[in-house]
């Protein structure tokens, strides 16, 4: 009986920590992004063609996130598509989805905003603006607009992979290594439950200890697959002058009164109003900076052409 205990122990642990090294392996072989120098004088006089504050975010995360869909709702706003109603909340900010009274006739938007701005009109013509309770409504076109900035980041050769599929796949993987685990452990309770005599009960202690061995490396895959997405060459660099910009834009918030004033003093170039530089700053994470500017900036200036419910909406998503 102790043979067999020490066989199962050997044979299952070993499997499991295969398991666990294997994302890690995979990583280092295929995951991990070309070195490239990140200081500050690492800039662009401007961003390439189409290229929206939303896919600055899949690039400096290195995958879609949540901050991508509020960098491209955020892009709408600034383009007077879409706005924002601030909505009664007992705790924190709650805001609404709407079309604008008078959204402009000609507007240049890259492939996945325009589409992401046609899937809210529609719906909007169709059931009337998006309650903040609501917004899970627009899942499909949240999901069609990342699916759509992974395609355009593999086309101009900045990842090489579609980073959500390549995530996907390995929480794939992370699933069937939890699964396997909670029913190895599922069977070595079920046996030390049905077996009278104690001197099976090594067994199936050992038979659990292999369960949550595979439980642990579904964890360790889990974790690992956030990573797993890996840019090319040109990607890395495009990533490294964003963050020299993020940093910039840091700098001139701390300096700057007003939002007014950050865009006068043209931390990002290419940028012209004070929207633009939230949906920037949203891409860059920097929230906070922008929310306390903005407080500042609504007791100094005037606010006319800011999309209404502006600071709730860092919250919407």
């Amino acid at each position: 009986m102790a043979v067999l205990q020490v066989a199962i122990l050997v044979v299952g642990l070993a499997v499991d920590a295969a398991l666990a090294v294997m994302p890690v392996l995979m990583w280092l072989r295929g995951g991990r992004d070309p070195h490239f120098t990140d200081d500050d004088s690492v800039l662009m006089p401007s961003p390439p063609p189409d290229f929206s504050p939303a896919l600055a975010s899949v690039m400096l995360a290195g995958r879609a996130t949540r901050r991508t869909i509020m960098a491209g709702l955020m892009t709408l706003a600034s383009e007077n598509l879409i706005c924002f109603r601030p909505e009664p909340s007992p705790i924190g900010h709650r805001a609404s989805i709407d079309l604008t009274p008078h959204s402009p006739h000609h507007v240049h938007l890259p492939d996945p905003e325009a589409a992401l701005y046609v899937a809210i009109r529609d719906h909007i013509r169709r059931f009337g603006y998006v309650r903040a309770l609501d917004i899970s409504r627009l899942n499909v076109a949240f999901a069609e607009f990342t699916r759509a900035l992974d395609i355009t980041a593999v086309a101009r050769g900045w990842v090489l992979k579609r980073p959500g599929a390549t995530i996907h796949a390995w929480r794939i993987v992370a699933g069937v290594e939890v699964v396997a685990g909670a029913l190895v452990g599922w069977v070595a309770a079920s046996w030390a439950s049905a077996w009278i005599s104690e001197s099976y009960w090594p067994v199936a202690g050992a038979v659990a200890a292999v369960g949550i061995g595979a439980l642990g490396a579904g964890a360790i895959t889990f974790v690992v697959s956030g990573a797993m997405p890996a840019r090319t060459k040109d990607g890395a660099m495009l990533a490294a002058m964003l963050s020299a910009y993020r940093r910039t834009l840091i700098a001139t918030i701390k300096q700057a009164k007003s939002l007014d004033q950050v865009v006068e003093m043209r931390p990002l170039p290419w940028v012209g109003t004070p929207t633009e530089e939230i949906a920037w700053g949203v891409a860059f994470n920097l929230e906070r900076q922008i929310d306390s500017l903005l407080g500042q900036s609504l007791e100094i200036s005037d606010t006319g052409g800011w999309p209404t419910g502006i600071r709730d909406w860092f919250s919407i998503v």
